[in-house]
């Protein structure tokens, strides 16, 4: 395990000193008054201080906070398919990725709330542009991914990153959350990129098809209705497209609070069908990250709630109405937040975004 002290999240005894970390932060107030309202400081900074482990620290303090997330931010969290799912069973679940973090950490809250147990989580080093942040991050199983870097370097830490995700999965027998390519879908396109597939068969001790197999994927498709974040994605999308995008040093971190703290409408989770041993073998010729990437994305779009936003976005642009899939007020609602926006294009962008997945069906 010392060879993974880079990109590994903390182990147990590493918990005591964070929580230390965490009780003493300059916002540790706020963050307690939005987790446990009624509790006095003093005495969440007593709870904190008394946890002595990953499972304490997830099953209470993280757990309780996507509760709160959920009671506060959301009309509703409802989720299928946990019969999929066999106990005793490490998974890696490869999940379309719409919020920077609430996507991994609402399945964790499930696996907690029904089988007690969570999942680590792949996480891009942009995120860990605060040291409290990574303290945050690492106490809930955080597993580093490093981008950029010289062409060789990059290629060197993906199979690093490779060969623990399979050392975790296939030897500790401990399930792992990735995003199915790097980025949100900003678009409200959900694809799986081949080389995310590619890099998982990197550190494998079969071959590739084998490999795959043993890490016993997950496809895992989260649907909201609104998202917090829509009007900072058009924008960077139309600046992107235009050639004039740069990204502020502090935009991640906005983006994880407004996801966190933005209004979501209702928010359905559905874990899919494992992939079968079957469903590997490409067909016409096809390279073999190339098929599963498809056979993923056929199972992540089949398990995507429509939404009444994705159906009105889908109207506006088409000049239509449909009766039944939402209500006047979500039609209203959609229109001030993309006529918000001052760019023509941009406000196509958001529109876009939301009836995408309606295209997609």
């Amino acid at each position: 395990m010392e060879s993974f002290d880079d990109i590994r999240p903390y182990t147990d005894a590493e918990i005591p000193d964070a929580m230390r970390q965490v009780a003493e932060w300059d916002l540790f107030p706020q963050m307690i008054r939005f987790i446990y309202p009624n509790i006095d400081i003093n005495e969440a900074r007593a709870r904190i201080l008394a946890i002595q482990n990953i499972q304490q620290f997830q099953s209470t303090v993280m757990n309780d906070a996507i509760r709160r997330i959920i009671a506060e931010t959301t009309d509703g969290f409802t989720h299928h398919g946990m019969h999929h799912l066999r106990r005793g069973q490490p998974y890696l679940f490869i999940s379309n990725h719409r919020d920077i973090t609430l996507d991994a950490f609402l399945l964790q809250h499930l696996l907690i709330e029904r089988r007690g147990l969570t999942s680590h989580i792949v996480f891009g080093q942009n995120l860990l542009s605060m040291p409290i942040i990574e303290v945050l991050f690492r106490s809930n199983k955080l597993i580093r991914m490093e981008r950029g870097g010289t062409p060789r370097a990059f290629y060197n830490s993906l199979q690093h990153l490779s060969e623990y995700l399979n050392h975790l999965v296939v030897d500790q027998h401990q399930s792992v959350w990735i995003a199915q390519r790097n980025g949100r879908a900003k678009d409200g396109i959900d694809t799986t990129a081949p080389a995310m597939l590619k890099m998982l068969t990197l550190g494998g001790k079969g071959d590739p098809k084998q490999t795959l197999h043993d890490l016993h994927l997950v496809p895992i498709s989260i649907s909201y209705e609104w998202d917090p974040c829509d009007a900072m994605k058009a924008t960077e999308l139309l600046l992107s497209r235009n050639g004039a995008y740069q990204k502020a040093p502090d935009e991640d971190l906005k983006s994880v609070v407004t996801g966190i703290i933005g209004h979501k409408g209702h928010v359905h989770l559905e874990i899919g069908r494992p992939i079968m041993p079957r469903e590997l073998e490409p067909t016409n010729g096809e390279e073999l990250t190339t098929h599963v990437a498809r056979v993923l994305d056929r199972r992540i779009r089949d398990g995507y709630r429509l939404m009444p936003t994705n159906y009105a976005a889908y109207d506006i642009l088409n000049g239509r109405k449909r009766r039944g899939r939402y209500t006047q007020r979500t039609l209203d609602t959609l229109s001030a937040r993309a006529n918000a926006l001052p760019n023509p294009e941009a406000r196509r962008i958001l529109l876009e975004m939301y009836a995408n997945p309606v295209k997609a069906r």
